[in-house]
Order: C-alpha cells, then sequence, then structure tokens
C-alpha cells in the first residue's frame, strides 16, 4: 500500500468513535522559512522545513483503565512542508511510533523513540517559542542522529519524588538486521532529573555500540566498539532571563574519523552549548554559544553562534528570524541545522557556514 494510502486510512480511523481508547488526537506542526545560506565560497537563497519545530503530524491515545493506569501510544510523521515529501527515509512514522503503559510505577514505551540524551539535550538547549534543539542551538549543529532516535527500544520513566526522576532505556538498534554486527546500534542509558521550582539539573549516561567499517562494507563479523555519552546540565528561570548550560561527552571503543549515522559512529569529542531566552514583550529572545572539541584532531573543532527572535501570533502560531554562523577549524564541517536538520553542506572543510532565516510555524 502507498504512504498517501496508509495516510488516508489512518485519518480515516482517527475520525472513528473512539472504541477502545478514551481519547484520540490528531495533531501536527507546520514551520516554513525562507533562508539566505552562505557556505564558504557559495551561497543559496531557499525555503525550508522545520526550523523551529520538525514539520510534522501524528496520532496519539490514551486508553483509561482504571486505578491510575492507562494505555497510551504515539505515531508521528516527519515530513517537508516545503515540498511535501517525507522526511526520516521515506518512513511513514519515522519520528517516533510506540505503545506503552503508565500507572503509579512511571511510564513505560516500546518501539521507535527518543533517548534519554535527546530529552535533556532538547530541554537544555533552549526552545523560546519553537522547540529546544532547533535552528539558532549551537548544540544542534554539532549532535549526531544516531543517538537521538533508537529503534526497538523500551524506555520507562519514573514518579518524580520530591523532586527526582528516573529514566532509563534499553534497545536492540539493528535488532539482528542481516548482513549486520548483530549488536549494532545496541543502546543503553539512565538519567537523573532534579526539579526544584525554577532550577533544573539534568545527569545522564548512555552507551551505544558502533561499527568501524563503511556502509558499504558492513558484515555480520565487521569489528564492533562501545561508545559511552556522559552529560551534564544545569538552568534556572530568573524570569527576566534563563541561562541554560549543557555539556555532552563521547568516548570509548576505537576512534574514528567521522561521524557516519549508519554505524553509529562518532568522533571522541567534547561539546557544549551555553543560551539564554530573554521575554521581551509577548516575544522571545534566543541566544546561544556552543563549542565542539575532537579530541584526537584540534583542526577538527568549531564554535557555533545563534541568535534568534519568535514572535507569537496566536497561541498557535509563531513568527520568527534570526542569524547564525558556525566557525569550522580547517578539518571540521559542520553547518546551520533546523530542527529537522537539513542545513546547506559547507563546501569545503574549514568554511565558515552563516545564514540568516524568518518563517511562520503553526500548530494544530
Amino acid at each position: 500500500m502507498t504512504n498517501w494510502k496508509w495516510c488516508a486510512t489512518l485519518l480515516g480511523l482517527a475520525a472513528l468513535p473512539a472504541l477502545a481508547q478514551s481519547n484520540v488526537t490528531l495533531y501536527g506542526r507546520v514551520d516554513t522559512s525562507i533562508e539566505y545560506a552562505n557556505f564558504g565560497p557559495d551561497h543559496v537563497v531557499r525555503m525550508g522545513s522545520g526550523n523551529i519545530f520538525a514539520t510534522n503530524w501524528g496520532l496519539k491515545g490514551v486508553e483509561d483503565m482504571g486505578g491510575g493506569y492507562a494505555a497510551i501510544f504515539k505515531l508521528e510523521n516527519g515530513f517537508n512542508s516545503a515540498n511535501g515529501q517525507f522526511n526520516n527515509n521515506g518512513a511513514l512514522f519515522g519520528r517516533e511510533a510506540w505503545v506503552g503503559l503508565t500507572g503509579p510505577f512511571g511510564g513505560l514505551q516500546a518501539g521507535e523513540t527518543y533517548t534519554i540524551l535527546h530529552t535533556s539535550l532538547v530541554t537544555y538547549s533552549l526552545p523560546g517559542l519553537g522547540a529546544g534543539l532547533a535552528w539558532g542551538n549551537a548544540a544542534n549543529n554539532f549532535v549526531g542522529p544516531s543517538y537521538l532516535r533508537v529503534n526497538n527500544a523500551l524506555r520507562y520513566t519514573s514518579p518524580r519524588i520530591a523532586g527526582l526522576l528516573i529514566r532509563a532505556m534499553a534497545a536492540r538498534g539493528a535488532n539482528g538486521a542481516a548482513n549486520q554486527p548483530s549488536t549494532l546500534g545496541d543502546t543503553y542509558g539512565a538519567g537523573l532529573n532534579y526539579v526544584n521550582a525554577a532550577l533544573s539539573i539534568d545527569i545522564d549516561y548512555m552507551q551505544q555500540k558502533f561499527s568501524t567499517s563503511t556502509p558499504a562494507t558492513l558484515t555480520p563479523t565487521s569489528p564492533t566498539g562501545t561508545g559511552n555519552y556522559l552529560l551534564g546540565a544545569i538552568s534556572y528561570d530568573f524570569g527576566v532571563i534563563k541561562p541554560s548550560f549543557v555539556w555532552l561527552r563521547h568516548r570509548g571503543g576505537p576512534d574514528v574519523a567521522s561521524m557516519i549515522p549508519a554505524t553509529s559512529a562518532n568522533p571522541h569529542n567534547d561539546l557544549f552549548e551555553l543560551s539564554a531566552t530573554m521575554p521581551i514583550g509577548r516575544a522571545s529572545l534566543l541566544l546561544s554559544y556552543g563549542h565542539y572539541r575532537k579530541i584526537a584532531d584540534s583542526d577538527g573543532n568549531a564554535d557555533s553562534y545563534g541568535l534568534r527572535l519568535d514572535y507569537p501570533l496566536s497561541k498557535r502560531t509563531v513568527l520568527y528570524t534570526g542569524a547564525a554562523m558556525v566557525r569550522n577549524n580547517a578539518h571540521a564541517s559542520f553547518t546551520i541545522n533546523g530542527a529537522a536538520g537539513g542545513g546547506v553542506p559547507v563546501g569545503k572543510p574549514g568554511a565558515t557556514a552563516s545564514s540568516i532565516v524568518a518563517g511562520v510555524m503553526t500548530a494544530f
């Protein structure tokens, strides 16, 4: 069945009376922009999608089973509002697809979901009136896709007690797929979140199996290693300004020259982002600075700067504009990404990337 027929079927089901679910919601966001991007030495003016929120639509539901227990699910599709094409390699629900249970014990999800690291990054890489880890956020230009979202995962979130909340997850990654190492992409992690009024602190640990082989030469016997991630983050909302700091460290296993998402490979590195949001009347101003340090090669380092102003026209619609820059050292090739990725690649390593953007996001 073609993708559009699947969409029509699901939309029809969403409109039917909910027999098993107490509540089924169709939701989404459309984010479209005009961008001037300079990627050294060339430039382009283009229409883009998914800068402050990844353009998406989805279905989510809750069935109240009594006694404080509920069954939950979420299916989320990502697409490009500038041309209508699916993102996430054409997957119908390539952003999230899971089912779970909630109750006095907390919550459990099973399927395709976000990692513990992503939850912290999207929280402390500040959102303004959009999403966190989006256009203008320095960390968004440095992080890789392999450890932000994983398939075949179990994820647990505890109840919050005395300000403390625990998150944990385990995922089978490639899930024993043919022509790949049986453990490729296996991901395990846990995190501790503490909230007390305006103060928020997170400490996370995650490990993930990767391969040093190229995707073209990957076989079931390809060598693998284990990457270890450690994250620390803190924010405090003073009202007139909310500063935030997030730091992420990656080590473990043999080092690799560059990031290769298909094999979960990521060089040994440290990165951080220092950001702040400030209300200006109804609007919100985001300021961000970040640094990426490649451990084996200082010429692989980069700095990122971002400024973005978000102005709400209503509860569901936001206008935004901003300017951002990435200064790459001689061997670095980072660019400026939106919440859904899609940045213009730099012309060569060491080139400076800059971008000026203006757009609108509306939600339903």
